[in-house]
């Protein structure tokens, strides 16, 4: 733009200085000032494109910043909730449907503020097994405490390490258009299969989990266990059975990681227990957990 400006001047001005009205009996006093001319105008269109390279510039930084999109579109959907506090449904998340059931205790109010537990289901995570945990462990003593339970079966198969985590913040946001997280982010937790996913989950949205609960449960792959030290400012709890030696010394293994990340975590083996422990599975140990970090 400079450079065009610089030659259009120079066209202009060097047409009235050597076209027609150019004559060898032209003073020297009349040359030099249509010289003078001549480096104002090319001084004036330099000053002129400067400007507006720097206009430029400012408009498009500022379009990027206007026209910035959120990641999902959020459903402008409610749960539905039964008499007895508890819905199961359906919601889209960025053109895939997820299947939940979620409780809220009595009294609270859809727009309301309440700590928010994100539970991942174990196995394959269907809609079935989801359900059945979440009546089980979680929502007698979310009922009692005040807590809203969010627990997302993975949709088409796909567990929440096997690719469905990415939608989890979709599915964050929407739960967040009917509750107000205490303390501005859920609490995540989950057995089994639900314990990588909740690991996997927290290192990935490090800025919207407020604690980790697993029973049992570990950092799957290379990647998740370099992203522990995103999450080592939060509360970790790891459960595990004693029989159950391989999810054992997966367990040992994050709790020595997170040692050495000055992490505040504790790692509790129940003597003579299996696979998902069955002192978790009323809910009692956890939930004394979840309420004392709040």
């Amino acid at each position: 733009m400079v450079g065009k400006a610089f030659v259009i001047a120079a066209r202009s001005w060097g047409s009235w200085l050597w076209g027609r009205r150019y004559s060898r009996s032209m003073s020297k006093s009349l040359w030099k000032s249509r010289w003078l001319l001549l480096a104002l105008a090319l001084i004036a269109a330099a000053c002129s494109s400067a400007a507006d390279i720097a206009t430029t510039t400012e408009v498009e930084e500022s379009s990027e910043e206007v026209d910035a999109e959120p990641a999902f579109e959020v459903p402008d959907t409610e749960p539905d909730i039964e008499s007895d506090g508890v819905g199961i449904g359906r919601v889209e998340i960025d053109g895939t449907g997820i299947d939940y059931i979620v409780s809220v205790p009595d009294g609270f109010e859809l727009g309301g503020e309440a700590p928010l537990l994100l539970a991942f289901p174990p196995g394959g995570q269907d809609l079935q097994l989801t359900t059945s945990v979440a009546r089980q462990t979680y929502i007698p003593e979310a009922d009692r405490l005040g807590w809203v339970v969010v627990s997302p079966a993975a949709p088409d198969g796909q567990r929440f390490f096997d690719g469905s985590e990415a939608l989890v913040p979709g599915l964050l946001d929407w739960v967040e258009t009917w509750v107000t997280p205490e303390g501005g982010a859920p609490h995540v937790l989950g057995p089994s299969n639900g314990g990588i996913s909740s690991f996997r989950y927290a290192v990935q949205n490090p800025d919207r989990v407020q604690s980790v609960q697993v029973y049992p449960g570990f950092p799957r792959g290379d990647a998740d266990r370099a992203a522990l030290t995103d999450i080592a400012d939060i509360p970790i709890r790891l459960y595990a059975g004693e029989t159950d030696t391989v999810w054992v010394e997966n367990a040992e293994e994050t709790l020595a990681a997170l040692i050495d990340l000055g992490a505040d975590v504790e790692l509790t083996v129940f003597p003579g227990e299996g696979h998902v422990p069955a002192s978790t599975r009323d809910g009692t140990i956890l939930f004394e957990q979840l309420e004392s970090f709040r």
